[in-house]
Order: C-alpha cells, then structure tokens, then sequence
C-alpha cells in the first residue's frame, strides 16, 4: 500500500513581498482562523500545486503568488512548484526531475511517480489517464464544493464519462487496478462496435434506396458529363492552390511570432539571470558598496532600497506574461499547420482522382464505376468489411469480458461494501445523524440531507470511505483534508461533535488536515493559528523564504527556456 503524505506548504507573492511556510503533523493538524484569515489559501494550494484545481476562488489573492508543496511517497521526499499553470518537480535534494507548462505532461509524469494507473473513458469513449483531481476527489472535502449533494470538489471532472465510480472502486480495493484498464479497452471497443453496426444499418439503407433509384439496366453516359466532372475537379485543384497559398504565408507569419516571443523570453530570463547574480554578489561581499557617481560609501541594506528590485518583479511577471502569449501563438500554428496537412491530404486525394481519369484510365472503366452494377458491387464489399470487423470486435470484447470476470471477486466485493455500510451508520450514529437504511447503500450513494445534518451526514459519508479505503484491499494511504466543516449553521454542540469526531475517530494512521473558524477542546497534533484578514502570507517572512524559493524557480525558468530554444511544441493537445 502506497503511503502519500503532505509535508509542507510555501506560499510566496513577490508582488506583495509577502511569504509564509507551514509545516503539517504526519498525524492530526488543525488550521485554526476566522473567516478570510487563509485557512482555504493555505489548503486549496496543496491540490493546485499537484494539478487539481478546486472549486471556488481566493478573494484578493496575487494570482502570480508562488506556491511550493513539499510531500511523500513512502517516505520519500518531493517538491513541487506551482506558478501560473507552471509546474516542476524536485527530489528530496532539489535536483529538477520535470519543468513544464503542459498540463498533460504533468499528469503523465505525476501518475508515473505515485503509481496512480486508473483509466477512465472521456466523453467520447476514448481512454484517458484519470488526473490528480481525481487521485485527491474521496480525500477533499472542499468548502466550496463538497459539502452538498453531489461531487464538485474539483473542477474538470465533466470531462470524464461517469468517473465517480471508478474512483471509489480504485481506492476502496473493490478490484484491482488493471480491471479498470481493461475496462476502459472494451468500453472502447464496445463503442467501435456501435459505431459499425450504425454504419451497417445506413449501407442497408442506402443499396436498398439506390436500388429503387437505377436499375441494374445499365448507366446512361454522355462523354459530356465526363468532361464536366474533369472541369469541376479541375477548379477544385485550382481552389486548393489558392487556399494553401493563403495559408502558408499565415503559417509563416505565425511561426515568426512565435519565434520573436521566445526571444523575448530569453532576453527577459538573462536579465533576471543577471540581478539574481548581482544581488547575491551585493549581500555576500563584505566590501562598501560605493556610488560610482557621487562616491558616497552606503551600508548593505541599500540594495533594498534600490529600484532595481521593482524591476526584478516587473521582469518576473512579464516573463509569465509572454509565456501566455507564447502558448496561445503555439495553439495558433498548430491550428494552421493542421489546417495545411488537411488541405494537402485533399489536395493529393483529388489531384491523384483528376490525374488518373485523365491519364491511363479507360472510358469503358469509367462508365463501369458509374454503372449501377458497379455500385451494387461496392455495397456488398464495403458491407463484408464491416460485418468482419464487427466480427473481430465481437471476438475482442468475448476475451475482454472473459479477463474482466477473472478480476471480479464477488467475494471481496461483498465484504468491501458490507464494511462500508457498517462504517456509515456506526459514523451517523457518532455524527448525531438520524438512523437510515443502509441496506442498499452503495460507494456511490452520497447523501442529500437539508439542514444543519447535511454536513454531518456528509462527513459520516467519507468517513466510511475512508476507513475502507485504509483497509488492506485498498492501494494507496491518503492524507485526509477537511475544510470548514462548520456548514449550514451547525450550533456549538454539533460543531463540537464534528471536530472531535474528525479528532479521534478517523483512521488512525491517517493523516488529518483539518480547518476551522474557532479554536475547540479537541486534540490535535499540530495547530496553525491564522489571525489576521486577508494576509495568510506575512512581509516578516518574505526575505528569507525567497532566498529559498528563488533557487528553485531560476531552475524551473532555465529549463523551460532550454525546452524553448530547442523544440517549437512543448504543450500536447
């Protein structure tokens, strides 16, 4: 069983010149703090940072803000950095293992290092890595938006086709991981399969219409129709010349766009390159620094009185600026390139019919492919085609169901979900939660209870998930975040009874992140304290966390940089 851990949170704004760094209890913490004192701005970041976005905004936050989540696998010791849709990752030692602004890429390499394989169909029934949205969706009760009846902890999740299901089977153990990747290979086949006797209806369809329509007498040709449809192919190669023309000067111009963005990006890193190195020469000499004008001596802290540090800033949020820019310039080439292959895949498809008709082809072989004999023969090949490949479909999907009841232990199904009914109402019970049937309580039924017991329910909900996931059966540790669960009114002794709840009676290894508005007799671990509106990150800390931070973000910046001097793509669509 995989073992995930938060370790720390950074937040850094060099626009605010405002930082904080907290550390988390490997057992149970509580973020203790009114409202708008940062209790959802120090959790929110620790999805975002790994790449699943949360429901809800941040009010006055710096949107170029800097954060750094340092976690475990197993024990061992990551960092990742988030800015802008920018991401990296480190080792234990702060050695860069990945840079990149492509979200994909990111989900790939951060489903290699966790072992997390769940596939899921999108909606078009085509298999897709599930993404850290759904590695965190059962272990992240977000404020604002997952305390009601349906599951909007994180946004993204409508691009999956019915994901729900799948996540909770892959963490509760209900089967294990290869299942679902065998799953979603014949739910895709069985799409194919549709599609084909679809296809197969229509062909039915249309001989059966075209028979009414020519009879197997024999097509009427005039040599002036074959002449026409040369003319007219004859305008369509003329009109493809055109448009390709037209399109590759776009090409051009866009690819020159790109190109002078990426030197502007060079050009802005090499100047921030530069102050990074002079400002770490000014506070590291132990010389006077003198005014080259006047020579007038001046103690150390007069760099931070320079302007040249506002400029730094300048230079590091137009560096994100462009990078925007860059990507958008990107997405516009790859859509002209792509419309360039298209043009010459149809240019070549009719310039290779217009020179066949008027090279070797036979007037005789040209009034046979018109004649209704002809078409009635087409029919039948294109339907013998079809009916083989359902054939080897239906044989594909045979074997895949065959694998699939194999990996499908009714026992173990039994026993996963007998124990989660039983967590759920023994949580109700502790919860104050009036008793229901749980009979036909699926992983699936989330609660739907109005009132100040919606929240309780809710919380009785994950905690049977939760302590099934802990189970043996399961494959992966989770940390367990929870925040404001002081929702719809909860009074002081409801409230009590959810905090001590969260306290004691969750799993006992679990790691526990818990925020709430005010500070209760339950024990914890660890308690954060925020007491101050709208400034979770402190001035008083924001020297010594950039030293720190800096480093790390100079590295993400070179190898994005080296990625963009080196390749035009760097994002997958």
């Amino acid at each position: 069983m995989t073992n995930f851990r938060f370790v720390s949170i950074t937040l850094l704004s060099h626009k605010e010149k405002s930082a904080r760094m907290e550390t988390f209890h490997p057992k149970r913490t509580l973020i203790c703090g009114l409202n708008h004192t940062g209790k959802s701005s120090l959790i929110r970041p620790l999805f975002e940072t790994l790449g699943a976005n949360p429901q809800g905004t941040l009010e006055k936050w710096d949107n170029d803000s800097i954060s750094i989540v340092e976690f475990s696998i197993d024990n061992k010791i990551y960092f990742a950095l988030h800015q802008r849709g920018i991401r990296a990752l480190f080792d234990s030692r702060k050695n860069l293992l990945l840079a990149s602004a492509d979200y994909h890429e990111w989900v790939s390499f951060f489903n290699d290092l966790t072992g997390f394989n769940l596939i899921i169909n999108n909606k078009k029934s085509v298999s897709i890595q599930a993404d850290p949205s759904c590695f965190f969706l059962p272990f992240y009760i977000n404020q604002d938006g997952s305390w009601q009846a349906s599951w909007n902890t994180f946004y993204g999740l409508k691009r999956y086709k019915d994901p729900v299901t799948s996540i909770l089977d892959y963490f509760c153990g209900i089967r294990p991981p290869e299942y679902y990747h065998i799953r979603s290979i014949r739910d895709q086949k069985q799409f194919l399969l549709d599609e084909l006797r679809k296809d197969q209806r229509s062909l039915e369809r249309t001989k059966e219409r075209f028979g009414h329509s020519l009879p197997l007498a024999g097509p009427k040709v005039e040599p002036v129709n074959f002449e026409y449809e040369i003319e007219q192919l004859t305008k369509e190669v003329t009109d493809l010349n055109s448009k390709q023309e037209q399109i590759r000067e776009k090409a051009i111009r866009e690819k020159e766009l790109v190109s002078n963005i990426q030197i502007q990006i060079k050009l802005a890193t090499e100047a921030l390159r530069v102050y990074n190195r002079d400002i770490a020469y000014v506070r590291n000499t132990d010389e006077r620094l003198v005014c080259p004008t006047c020579g007038a001596e001046h103690s150390d802290p007069f760099i931070e009185f320079l302007f040249y540090a506002e400029d730094a800033r300048v230079l590091r949020e137009l560096i994100l600026k462009l990078r925007d820019d860059l990507l958008e310039a990107r997405l516009g080439y790859k859509e002209t390139e792509d419309t360039i292959r298209e043009l010459d895949e149809h240019y070549l498809k009719v310039s290779k019919i217009l020179s066949a008709r008027r090279g070797e082809m036979q007037f005789k072989q040209v009034v046979d492919s018109m004649g209704a004999e002809s078409a009635f023969k087409a029919f039948d090949e294109e339907g013998k085609e079809i009916k083989n490949k359902i054939i080897a479909l239906q044989y594909d999907i045979y074997n895949l169901d065959i694998e699939l009841k194999k990996l499908s232990d009714k026992k173990r199904l039994s026993s996963i979900i007998n124990d989660f009914r039983s967590h759920y109402a023994l949580a109700r019970q502790a919860l104050d939660v009036p008793p229901i049937d749980i009979s036909h309580i699926r992983l699936t039924s989330r609660p739907d209870l109005s009132g100040s017991g919606g929240p309780r329910s809710i919380l009785a909900f994950y905690s049977a998930i939760w302590h099934v996931s802990y189970q043996n059966e399961s494959v992966y540790k989770m940390p367990l975040v929870i925040d404001a669960p002081n929702q719809q009114g909860q009074d002081d002794i409801n409230q009590s009874i959810l905090i001590n709840y969260l306290a004691k009676s969750l799993p006992d290894d679990a790691q526990v992140i818990v925020g709430i508005e005010k500070r209760v007799d339950a024990t914890f671990d660890f308690v954060i304290e925020l007491d101050e509106k709208y400034k979770v990150m402190k001035d008083t800390e924001y020297k010594k966390i950039k030293e720190t931070t800096n480093p790390m973000l100079s590295v993400m910046q070179e190898a994005l940089l080296y990625r963009d001097e080196n390749t035009l793509f760097t994002r997958k669509d």
